[in-house]
Order: structure tokens, then C-alpha cells, then sequence
């Protein structure tokens, strides 16, 4: 399969929400030609991306907002239990609005342009070419009368509806945008046209596109023997165009490529700038005795398949500054994520081998600042956590405590205390999502766990911290069922947008998805409910 680029996101240019160009004058304005089509968004969506209302107005597009979405925007604005990426996105749609509202672009008597009293000519459009107006006030009707968000929405957008049906205006559709899948069958219920909010998020049609960061490929002997012949283990090299699938195809830096000749496999790792395959240094050995390579051992924790050793492959090569590493449950993305970062920063600290005949890494790899680790505040459960008591760190330690247990099993093996000589040594920070702005992360090794529980507000601030003498490496699962925050889904979430936009990259960045689940039966059975 070819190698396609990145998937292009949307964009918008923010200079083009200046309020001086909205207080042009009225005579230097174009007619509004409306595109007949008027959006009804509700919070979810303006949470999801704010710059979605600019997309929605433009085109001739008339986008209502609805009183309710103004409410809720407020409460959410100073809301203690939503993440302060939900309470960024609510100040920065409300700043929004408020420059319209300066500029005068949001209009009263939108039942006046639907019922053919007033024409598009009568409205000044927003700079995107659309046509923002408020929302005449209606009650919940039948058959969800209850006075909910959702049900005076979808009022609203019914209303809206019928008056567009009468055909008075240039309109003819009305469509709900909206992340709340509540909302979302609701209105299929009785039959509102509804979809979600498109722009921003990745242009794929299933989880399983996303990218992987790995591939296999049958080769022949010969291709083999060509790779062995190359030079010594660890320095192996194969070309692109001995590799069936990757001749005359961009290839990206990093991709992991195991090569498969009957029951044999070979695993390499991708130079974009040679066009070659090239041997792993970090993740494997070649065991001398039997002619074989085998997976590195660290810390007691053994790579268990290949992609296990392309990840540690990756975590342990100072040389990669980002790695990616998603997966389902149980394949070991936190353990390895662990095992890594505590060999860069302590070595093995004891006479304790796994396995003697592989030999130990010795790189400089300088990470003197320590340990940081950080994981999204949501909860896998719908009931609320309340106020944590104590210090900082006692508030913090329950999100991160499948590091800790991590750092306890790994101890127990190699007979240290990893956790607590990283303490002795003020090696070891705990960061939280609500306190990366302004922060610069410098000579550190980060490690972010469940990461498709971040949104897009997370993505930016926390890739916009790192330095280049940093390592980071993040790790989630996109199956929808561990997607915990309500406002993100597959397509949009902290993790998705991270692979998808640093995908090719560079050789500073690697990514890889695990595949199998390691707990055992009772685990890998739950994949089923």
C-alpha cells in the first residue's frame, strides 16, 4: 500500500477575526448570498474547536446560536470539574463571540430573513462570508419536553426547522453540529438533520487508518542474505528497492519494517535519507552462540514480540526525541515506557542480570533534570472524584499510580528502589495537565500516559514545552471504549492528532502500535464485552 502524505488539517488565520476589519464600513460590504444551508452548534462542538464557528460562517453559511449554548459556556468557563482544556476552549469561544458581538455582526430577527420579511442584503455578513444571529427564545417541546441543554437545542433547531420548511426563504437545511451523541440520536429521533463537527479533525473514516508506525513485508532469501552480508550486527543496512512494497514509494523516517522470508523475521527501522533499511542498536542483540538476534532485556522487562522491540528500540535511542508508542490494553506500553526511562536515567543499578549474554548499553544520554510524569485527569468512571486531600503530590499520585506500579514491579525484579532513589534525588516531578503553560521541559525524560483522554487544547500546550535536550514519549489507546473525556472522540483526541501531525516527521520522531495483549486469558477476553 502507498505511502500517503500527511492528512491535511484545516486551517484559519485568526488575524482574520480582527474587530477592524469587522467595523468596515456597510457600503463597502458584499451582498450576503447565502449558501442555503444554517447550522445550529451546540456546546460540544464549540468546545471540541473553537475555530469551528469561523468555518461554519463562511460560504454564505447562517450559523444561530442559541441562548443555551451562551449558558453553558459561562458555567463551563469557571467549572472545577472539567479539565482546564475544556475551560480554555469555553474562554476562548466566548472571546469569539464577544468580538462579533463589538463588531455588531450578531444579529436579531433571524425569523424575519426565514419568513421572507427581510433578505440576506438586509444582514452585514462576518468576514468569512456567513451570517451569525441569535436564536428566537423557545421552550422544550414534545416528545422531550424536559427543561435539559439538550432538549431546548433541539427546540430550537425544530423550530428553526419548520419555519425553513415553508420555503419563504433562500434557505433550505438545517443541521445540528454537535459532539453529544445524546444530542446526536435525539435529533435522528425526530428526524433534525445532525452530524459532528468535522473541521480540525483527521480525514479518516476508521480507527484502524491512523497510522501505525510499523509494516511487514515479505521478502525473498535473497534479500536475506544481502541484509547479513552488509556489515557486522547492529550495522546491517537494505535497500528500498530490495523490498517489495517499498520501491518508488516515500518512505517515511523511523517506520519499523519487519521483513518476513518463511519463519524467519529480520526487524528493521527506516533511514528516509539513505533509502534504506537498517539494522536496530538498541532494541535486539545478536547472540553469538546461536547466530540469532534476540530481544534486549532492560531492567528484567524482555520485548515480547516485534513491535515490543521496535518500541524499546526507540525509547532507548538517545538520538529520537519523540516517541509514540499506542496499543490496546495490555500490551505493555507503560511497562516498557518505565523500564526505558528508569535504565536512561539510573543504568542497572545492581549485579542482578536477566540475561548475561546481552551486553548493557552504555550512552551518554544526559537527562539530568529527571523524571517527569503526566497523565490527562479523567476518570474511566462517570461518578466525580471530589477534592483529593492533601499536598500536591497526594493529589496527583492516584492518576499516576500505573507509573508507580510500574517503577515497584521493575524494582522487585532488579532488587532496587527505583521509586525512591529517584526521590532522594529530586529526579522525579509530577506534572499536571493545568499547569504546562510557560513551563519549558529541559533535560528531562517525560512520559504521558493515556493520552486519547487529551484534547486539542493538551496537544498544543504540551508539545509546545519541549526543548530539544529533552526525550518524550506518549502512550494511549484509541479504541473508543478507553476514551474517557466526553468532549474527544477517535478522530479528535490529544493522541490522533499527535501521530497525524508528526507522522513523517524527521528522524527525531518515532512511532509505533502495539498489538497484543500480554495480561493473560481473563484480560484479553474482556476485549469482548
Amino acid at each position: 500500500m502507498r505511502f500517503e502524505a500527511q492528512p491535511e488539517f484545516d486551517s484559519f488565520s485568526s488575524s482574520s477575526l480582527d474587530s477592524t476589519t469587522r467595523r468596515s464600513e456597510p457600503e463597502d460590504t458584499p451582498d450576503l448570498a447565502l449558501s442555503g444551508t444554517l447550522y445550529v452548534p451546540d456546546t460540544s462542538a464549540l468546545i471540541e474547536n473553537p475555530d469551528g464557528l469561523d468555518r461554519l460562517l463562511s460560504g454564505g453559511n447562517v450559523v444561530v446560536l442559541m441562548h443555551q449554548v451562551v449558558e453553558e459556556l459561562g458555567g463551563l468557563q469557571a467549572s472545577r470539574s472539567k479539565s482546564e482544556g475544556v475551560r480554555h476552549a469555553a474562554r476562548q469561544v466566548m472571546r469569539k463571540l464577544l468580538e462579533f458581538r463589538n463588531a455588531g455582526a450578531i444579529h436579531q430577527g433571524i425569523e424575519r430573513l426565514l419568513s421572507g420579511e427581510a433578505g440576506p442584503e438586509d444582514f452585514e455578513p462576518t468576514p468569512e462570508g456567513g451570517l451569525l444571529a441569535w436564536e428566537p427564545d423557545v421552550p422544550a417541546g414534545p416528545p422531550y419536553e424536559k427543561e435539559t441543554g439538550d432538549n431546548i437545542i433541539l427546540a430550537g433547531a425544530r423550530c428553526l426547522g419548520d419555519q425553513v420548511a415553508l420555503g419563504l426563504s433562500d434557505l433550505h437545511e438545517v443541521v445540528v453540529i454537535s459532539e453529544d451523541s445524546n444530542l446526536l440520536l435525539k435529533c435522528d429521533a425526530v428526524d433534525v438533520a445532525a452530524e459532528n463537527l468535522r473541521y480540525g479533525k483527521v480525514a479518516l473514516e476508521r480507527v484502524e487508518q491512523v497510522f501505525r508506525g510499523v509494516e511487514e513485508h515479505e521478502v525473498d532469501k535473497e534479500a536475506l542474505e544481502a541484509f547479513a552480508a552488509s556489515g557486522a550486527p547492529g550495522e546491517r543496512w537494505l535497500d528500498f528497492d530490495l523490498v517489495p512494497g517499498l520501491e518508488d514509494r516515500e518512505v517515511p523516517w523511523n517506520l519499523g519494517v519487519i521483513l518476513r522470508c518463511g519463519d524467519d523475521d529480520v526487524v528493521t527501522r527506516a533511514n528516509a535519507q539513505e533509502c534504506r533499511l537498517e539494522d536496530l542498536r538498541y532494541g535486539q542483540y545478536w547472540d553469538r552462540k546461536r547466530d540469532v538476534y534476540r530481544p534486549r532485556p532492560i531492567l528484567g522487562f524482555s520485548p515480547r514480540d516485534p513491535y515490543q522491540v521496535l518500541a524499546m528500540e526507540f525509547l532507548l535511542d538517545p538520538t529520537v526525541q519523540l516517541v509514540v508508542v499506542d496499543g490496546p490494553a495490555g500490551s505493555g506500553k507503560t511497562r516498557m515506557l518505565v523500564a526505558a526511562a528508569l535504565y536512561m536515567l539510573v543504568g542497572q543499578p545492581t549485579k542482578h542480570r536477566v540475561s548475561p549474554q546481552s551486553e548493557p548499553l552504555f550512552p551518554d544520554y544526559g537527562y539530568d533534570n529527571g523524571l517527569m510524569l503526566l497523565r490527562p485527569e479523567h476518570a474511566s468512571s462517570q461518578y466525580e472524584l471530589g477534592f483529593l486531600p492533601g499536598d500536591f503530590e497526594s493529589k496527583l499520585s492516584p492518576w499516576l499510580e500505573p507509573f508507580f506500579q510500574a517503577m515497584r514491579s521493575i524494582g522487585f525484579l532488579n532488587e532496587h528502589d527505583f521509586l525512591s532513589d529517584l526521590q532522594a534525588t529530586d529526579r522525579m516531578t509530577m506534572l499536571s495537565t493545568s499547569m504546562l503553560r510557560g513551563l519549558d521541559i529541559e533535560r528531562s525524560i517525560v512520559l504521558v500516559d493515556e493520552l486519547q483522554n487529551g484534547d486539542r487544547h493538551l496537544a498544543k500546550t504540551l508539545m509546545s514545552r519541549f526543548c530539544a535536550t529533552s526525550k518524550v514519549a506518549l502512550a494511549g489507546c484509541l479504541d473508543p471504549v478507553q476514551i474517557d473525556n466526553p468532549y474527544v472522540d477517535w478522530r479528535s483526541n490529544a493522541l490522533t492528532r499527535i501521530k497525524e501531525t508528526y507522522k513523517g516527521f524527521g528522524p527525531e520522531v518515532a512511532q509505533i502500535r502495539l498489538e497484543y495483549n500480554y495480561r493473560g486469558p481473563i484480560s484479553t477476553r474482556a476485549d469482548h464485552l
